[in-house]
């Protein structure tokens, strides 16, 4: 056997279905090592169009999955994915391309040893969690099983493998006899700081929970809910978190921070108590004004990142080095027989800020909003198994307000801590591959649909039933606002020319549409979702809607603009 056949009976023993890619000459040994496994091969058109993909089903299973790009630009092009993985969690393998060890070993020093050689391992070491670099073929059985383990094992992550040319092609005499490596036990929690956080929660008169993706990642979705609904404890959840419980929930408050829901961050605010699972508390979350979040309440953390906790950028009064689910489990059972404070005033007073702060906007032009697109989107497929991918910008901000998530019958995916323009259409084409019976829609902006627009022929190509809304509103929105706020011009994000995305859509052999008016929007949506196959509705919205109540700089969580 080759070392690349190393490599692809790695892949079956872990029990993946198909690798993604965009090839190149460096990585072509293993790809035929792949296809004598019968593995099938997701070929994309960029390397962030395969990247994404792959990080769509490890988002949706929780598994690392692979992808495979040649060496130089396929690298520094597959840069973005790894970041994204890296800073939202996300296990991946990415296997790269290299020149042959006889170059990387020479000691000559030179700016390039090879035609499309790039370091590589100096290059995705800051935003991966291992680099490996086997320079022999004995080397593969040993690094190949533990980029798999690092990338699952505690905080999931990104792990890049270099696989140099002859290593891949190099005779190997027998075939390894390698087993999957065993997972450590979930982190479990001491248990007098459960108890302690037991009696904070048993006193609170205005506690809320505030749910992270760390939830989703550790399977605690049952065990939130059950704590939460057990105690009538009002939720928030992050961005990534979305989902983890049912946003229609009467307990549920949406996200919160800089973009979020302004009762929820009034909740935060007013809190005497906010129990902080699995979220990094970073500024978009918290505001600015670190020294007034929940200024008149206790803070409890859990977290399975001990550097989240010890380098928290606002305070603490009880940490909790923990995996959630176990931490919520032992807390619900800590918290039988104990005292249970009346919440209603409290739960009241949410409900007064929700009639105060409602998720409205102006409708009183003709011109189509992007959060009517949006809702009706969310009211046309109630009851029915979804996934929701966007890219990065307004229609982000939106799409989070307005739609009901409800892991995982109604699944959210969207770039958290790294924010790539992009994801979008990937993502989307990935998430319908392992969901191939849900309905998978795509919201996304005219300036980040652009960023990976040729993803629209691998969606044609590999026939997935994607349904792309473009929220099209001529401006790099977010930045724009950005801009206008602070210096009254926004030179490089107003008034953009968008394509007619329709045109391009059908030039790649996808069914598309075009609409302008609020009028003609449930008839279109519900064409749409009636199609078996991707569709593309380029849907012209008003381009002066901001994206508001918004968190500014220097203002307290209970402060979101515009001030009332």
């Amino acid at each position: 056997m080759l070392g690349s056949d190393i490599i692809a009976e790695a892949f079956i023993r872990h029990g993946l279905k198909r690798i993604f890619t965009f090839p190149g000459g460096t990585i072509a040994p293993t790809f035929d090592a792949i296809r004598r496994k019968n593995i099938e091969i997701l070929c994309a058109h960029h390397e962030q169009g395969a990247g994404y993909a792959a990080l769509a089903v490890a988002r949706l299973t929780r598994r690392p999955q692979v992808v495979m790009v040649t060496s130089g630009p396929g690298v520094t092009n597959l840069a973005t994915v790894v970041a994204d993985a890296y800073f939202d969690s996300t296990p991946l393998v990415a296997l790269t391309g290299q020149v042959g060890t006889a170059d990387l070993t020479s000691g000559r020093q030179v700016r390039q040893c090879g035609f499309q050689q790039v370091d590589a391992m100096a290059l995705m070491k800051p935003i991966s969690k291992a680099t490996f670099l086997p320079l022999s073929p004995s080397d593969l059985p040993g690094m190949i099983e533990e980029a798999f383990y690092v990338a699952a094992e505690g905080r999931p992550g990104p792990v890049v493998m270099d696989l140099p040319m002859d290593v891949q092609l190099a005779d190997v005499d027998v075939s390894p006899d390698v087993k999957p490596r065993m997972g450590v036990p979930p982190n479990e929690p001491e248990h007098s700081l459960i108890n302690k956080a037991a009696e904070l929660i048993s006193i609170a008169a205005k506690p809320v929970i505030f749910a992270g993706q760390g939830v989703l990642l550790s399977n605690a979705c049952r065990e939130l809910r059950l704590l939460a609904e057990s105690r009538g404890i009002p939720v928030v959840m992050s961005l990534l978190g979305l989902g983890a419980f049912p946003t229609n929930s009467a307990l549920a408050l949406g996200f919160p921070g800089h973009t979020g829901n302004q009762y929820a961050n009034r909740a935060i605010h007013e809190a005497d108590l906010l129990l902080v699972i699995g979220a990094r508390l970073d500024v978009r979350q918290t505001g600015t004004c670190t020294d007034q979040f929940v200024p008149n309440g206790k803070i409890i953390r859990v977290d399975l990142d001990l550097s989240e906790l010890k380098y928290s950028r606002v305070r603490s009064d009880l940490d909790i080095h923990a995996d959630a689910q176990c931490a919520l489990t032992q807390l619900r059972q800590a918290l039988e027989g104990k005292s249970e404070p009346d919440l209603s005033s409290w739960l009241a007073q949410i409900e007064k800020w929700k009639a105060e702060y409602p998720l409205a906007y102006d409708t009183g032009n003709e011109l189509l909003k992007p959060q009517q697109v949006i809702q009706t989107v969310n009211r046309m497929t109630a009851g029915k198994r979804v996934v929701v991918i966007t890219g990065v910008g307004s229609h982000q901000q939106w799409s989070a307000r307005h739609f009901d998530f409800d892991f995982p019958d109604r699944a959210w995916l969207t770039s958290g801590g790294h924010g790539a323009m992009g994801y979008d259409l990937p993502t989307a084409i990935g998430a319908q591959l392992e969901r191939p019976k849900d309905l998978v829609i795509c919201f996304v902006g005219d300036g980040s649909l652009q960023i990976n627009i040729q993803e629209l022929q691998t969606a044609v190509i590999n026939k997935t039933p994607v349904k792309i809304f473009v929220l099209d509103n001529r401006r790099l929105g977010l930045v724009s606002q950005f801009q206008l706020f602070n210096w009254d011009s926004d030179p490089t994000t107003g008034n953009k020319k968008s394509p007619d995305f329709t045109a391009i859509a059908r030039a790649y052999g996808m069914q598309a549409y075009t609409i302008a008016k609020a009028e003609d929007l449930e008839p279109m949506i519900l064409k749409t979702l009636a199609f078996d196959g991707p569709v593309l509705v380029h849907c012209l919205v008003d381009q002066k809607e901001n994206v508001s109540p918004m968190l500014l700089p220097k203002k307290t969580m209970d402060k979101m603009w515009p001030y009332a």
